[in-house]
């Protein structure tokens, strides 16, 4: 893959030959473009090669992964009027310091290459280049090849698996139940439920968590569920699944102890030495035990290759550069001690590193693996795929679904909807909490109105249920459901960057799994707290009475989501709610009369759900009434004192100024916010998925 410019806007090549070609038949090849037919054609050739590979428990066929001159740095204020991309030559960028530079290596079928350095080395850098992960707003060059030809970005993720440092599960479910859900939208519309069950029991005894697969993962912190280890070697289980030739993984052992360090490298070395996968890890300060298994390691420095080799190569470099490893000494820590840069003597250790880095490169070790690395050395092919079409994937296929998701739109829904209700059922606060916390304040509402008549001097204590029933709808859940959308949004984020599923078809699945229990809700509160009121009896105002309560809960909720997925942090939503609810509550005609709204607010009655609400149900129990009793008459008149007695249920209403004709037309105003505000929420959800690409 020719990096060059900024990554959006990098050049699509490329792809795949098995042997190591000479540069004349390279150039040959490079005139030659494939139609989407033949595209399509050579990636159902590679899913039939992974389909006869998954039941044999080996992996596909094997790939060398080379890059060279590999440098970066930051692209930000220094671009071309007509594109995004920098232009190398601005004196700016001269000046501008490197991430990386000429950064070169080489991964090999059946090894583990650990990637090592002090913080600042580039180790994460690199790592994401390789990955194709968060490069917005970097300038970058050089090439990657499998097998000697260069990849294009959208191929090197397809044949490769990424395993990040912070584990990521819906904590809910057992090891087996996710393993079933990745393995269902992993391998999807190509294989039968019969062989996704067989291909997760092989993964559970492959990984040693048969003993475990029937626990819950947990939530850190939260639940007790399986252990660091059991958790790394899940994520390591969830990635190859569709026996991918390349594994990438970030520091697998942060916040384990040694021996769980050890017991996750043992299984990476399992992998490749029994696959033939080719695996690249990061790792920061490995044990003495942990680090003696690796095959190779690539030290960096200050963006720099200061050493690629075996261990104990790296060990013999070092004493010829006069930096011998101390006795009974852990060899990794004193290579990175050596090419730490240390704040009291800075400059002193640029130039150590420097000159340890130039040391390498100039070596005739670093010259061979130059050369190895750019293809004008051949090496074996034994055991190296032969894929003999070269092709060019444009955006347009690059943007296919056909080609990005393995799940059909179906399987996508019934897996995300499986979840969605399985998460529910088991999480105490999602279901049994809330249904206790809708009962409790239902029965206390009701006790204080408990039977309240409908006389002059209890319309007010009416009208005050009718607003506790919406405000209090509205509160119990919507600030509840910000809190499980941010928890689970970075679960989305990664899932759908890995292709599992659509952005529409998790939120479509989230929301129907949500309708049963955001109406069970709204319909407890409402059936206990009306008939222990004793509001108007009759069956119909009852049900009018609980449909307008259900719809004020779901707008509520879909301000929650909408909230959660602008900002996305739990804080930041839960402090910007309230600037758009609480005016909302105060124009709702309950605090304020309508009619008496400064004109400069007036139009914010319409935005009030509140108020729409408020409305509906004060209507709904007020036009039942052709008297109310208690109304005192002015001597000598037929008339009675206004403003302090109502003849009947519509005098209430038009102190109110509520229209009798309004009642259904607010149901439906509610109906399309609930909509409006979801639409929101997605549109917003969309964009944060395509940032987070």
């Amino acid at each position: 893959m020719s990096v060059n410019g900024n990554i959006d806007d990098q050049s699509i090549k490329v792809v795949d030959e098995s042997s190591l070609l000479e540069n004349d038949e390279l150039d040959q090849m490079s005139r030659y473009r494939m139609g989407d037919d033949d595209v399509m054609s050579f990636f159902s050739d590679i899913k039939q090669k992974q389909s006869t590979i998954l039941s044999k428990n080996s992996i596909v066929p094997s790939m060398r992964l080379s890059w060279h001159d590999i440098n970066s740095r930051p692209s930000q204020n220094v671009k071309s009027k007509k594109s995004k991309k920098l232009d190398p030559s601005s004196e700016i960028m001269k000046k501008r310091p490197y991430i990386l530079k000429d950064v070169f290596g080489i991964a090999e079928p059946g090894e583990v290459l650990a990637i090592m350095g002090a913080s600042g080395a580039g180790k994460t850098s690199l790592l994401n280049i390789l990955t194709q992960q968060n490069l917005s707003g970097l300038a970058l060059s050089g090439k990657i090849k499998i097998n000697n030809i260069e990849v294009d970005g959208q191929l090197l993720r397809r044949l490769s698996a990424y395993v990040q440092q912070t584990d990521l599960f819906i904590g809910s479910m057992t090891v087996e139940e996710h393993l079933k859900f990745v393995a269902k939208l992993k391998m999807g519309r190509n294989y039968t439920a019969e062989q996704i069950d067989q291909k997760v029991s092989m993964l559970l005894d492959e990984l040693g968590l048969t003993k475990c697969a029937k626990n819950l993962i947990g939530w850190p912190h939260k639940q007790k569920g399986i252990s660091g280890g059991e958790r790394k070697r899940l994520a390591f289980a969830s990635e190859i699944i569709t026996a991918p030739p390349l594994l990438f993984c970030d520091e697998p052992t942060s916040g384990l102890d040694s021996f769980l360090a050890q017991q996750v490298i043992q299984v990476l070395k399992k992998l490749a030495s029994k696959n033939r996968m080719t695996i690249v890890v990061t790792i920061h300060q490995p044990s003495s035990q942990v680090f003696e298994m690796f095959d190779k390691v690539l030290f960096m420095a200050e963006g720099r290759v200061a050493y690629f080799g075996t261990i104990p190569n790296a060990i013999n470099f070092w004493k010829g550069i006069g930096q011998p490893v101390p006795p009974n000494f852990n060899p990794s820590d004193h290579f990175i001690n050596t090419l730490a840069i240390k704040k009291k003597n800075e400059l002193r250790c640029q130039k150590e590193v420097k000159k340890i880095c130039d040391t390498y490169q100039n070596s005739d070790e670093g010259k061979s693996l130059y050369k190895k690395c750019i293809g004008t050395r051949k090496g074996s092919t034994t055991g190296i795929v032969s894929f003999n079409d070269l092709l060019e994937i444009d955006e347009r296929l690059k943007n296919s679904a056909s080609v990005k998701y393995e799940a059909t739109y179906g399987q996508q829904m019934s897996a995300l909807i499986k979840r969605s209700f399985l998460v529910t059922l088991r999480e105490p606060m999602l279901l049994k909490v809330r249904l206790f916390q809708s009962i409790l304040i239902a029965l206390i509402l009701g006790t204080v109105y408990f039977q309240t008549p409908v006389t002059q001097a209890t319309v007010m204590n009416i009208n005050g249920v009718l607003f506790q029933a919406v405000s209090n709808l509205n509160f119990m859940f919507q600030f509840v459901i910000v809190y499980i959308m941010c928890d689970e949004l970075p679960i989305f984020l990664r899932e759908h960057h890995s292709s599992l599923y659509r952005v529409d078809t998790y939120f479509l699945a989230r929301n129907i799994a949500d309708i049963p229990q955001f109406i069970l809700y709204p319909l407890t509160f409402s059936t206990i707290l009306y008939w222990m009121v004793g509001l108007y009896s009759n069956i119909w105002t009852f049900l009018i009475f609980v449909i307008t309560g259900t719809l004020v809960t779901n707008v509520a909720i879909s301000i929650g989501y909408m909230a959660a997925c602008l900002f996305r942090n739990v804080g930041v939503a839960v402090a910007v709610m309230p600037i758009f609810t609480i005016p909302m509550l105060a124009f709702s005609g309950f605090y304020i009369n309508i009619r008496n709204l400064p004109w400069y607010f007036a139009w914010m009655r319409y935005f009030s759900y509140f108020g729409y609400a408020f409305e509906s149900m004060a209507i709904n129990e007020w036009i039942n009434y052709d008297s109310i009793d208690g109304c005192v008459s002015v001597p000598g008149t037929n008339t009675t004192i206004p403003h302090n007695c109502y003849l009947n249920g519509n005098e209430v209403l038009q102190d109110y100024d509520f229209d009798v004709k309004n009642e259904f037309r607010n149901i439906f105003l509610m109906f399309a916010l609930n909509v409006i505000f979801r639409v929101i929420a997605y549109i917003a959800l969309y964009k944060k998925s395509k940032a987070f690409n």
